[in-house]
C-alpha cells in the first residue's frame, strides 16, 4: 500500500491521473450517491410503515369502539327487558362475529398494502407484536 501511494505521488504523470485517480474518484462518488439513495429509500419506507401502522391501529380502535357501543346498547336492551336472555346471547354472538369479520377484512387489506415492504420491516412488526 505504501509503495502504491509513493508511486502516485512521486512519479505521477498526467496519464496516471486520468487512468487511476479519476476513475477512483468517480467510483467513490458513485458509491457515496448509492449509499445516500438507499438511506433515503429506507427512510421513506420507515415513514410509510409508520403511517400504515397508525392507520391500522386507528381503524382497529374504531372497530372495537363500535363493538363496545353496540354491546352497551344491547345490554341496555336486556336491562330494560326489551329482549330476553336467549336473544341477548344470540345478538351478542352475532356482534362478536361481525367484529371478527370486520377485523379480518381490515387485516386482509393491511396485508395487501404491507406486502411490498422489506423483510426487516415485517420481522420488526413480528418482534414488536410479541
Amino acid at each position: 500500500m505504501v509503495y502504491i501511494s509513493m508511486f502516485l505521488m512521486v512519479n505521477m504523470e498526467p496519464t496516471d491521473f486520468y487512468s487511476f485517480v479519476l476513475p477512483l474518484g468517480v467510483l467513490l462518488v458513485i458509491l457515496v450517491s448509492l449509499v445516500l439513495y438507499l438511506a433515503r429509500k429506507e427512510e421513506s419506507l420507515e415513514k410509510r410503515w409508520n403511517r400504515l401502522t397508525r392507520a391500522y391501529i386507528s381503524d382497529r380502535l374504531k372497530q372495537e369502539k363500535i363493538f363496545a357501543e353496540e354491546l352497551e346498547k344491547l345490554q341496555i336492551l336486556l336491562q330494560e327487558k326489551s329482549v330476553d336472555q336467549d336473544t341477548y346471547v344470540r345478538l351478542k354472538k352475532l356482534l362478536e362475529r361481525s367484529l371478527t369479520r370486520r377485523l379480518e377484512r381490515l387485516n386482509a387489506r393491511t396485508k395487501v398494502r404491507l406486502q411490498p415492504a422489506t423483510k426487516n420491516y415485517d420481522a420488526r412488526a413480528h418482534s414488536e407484536g410479541s
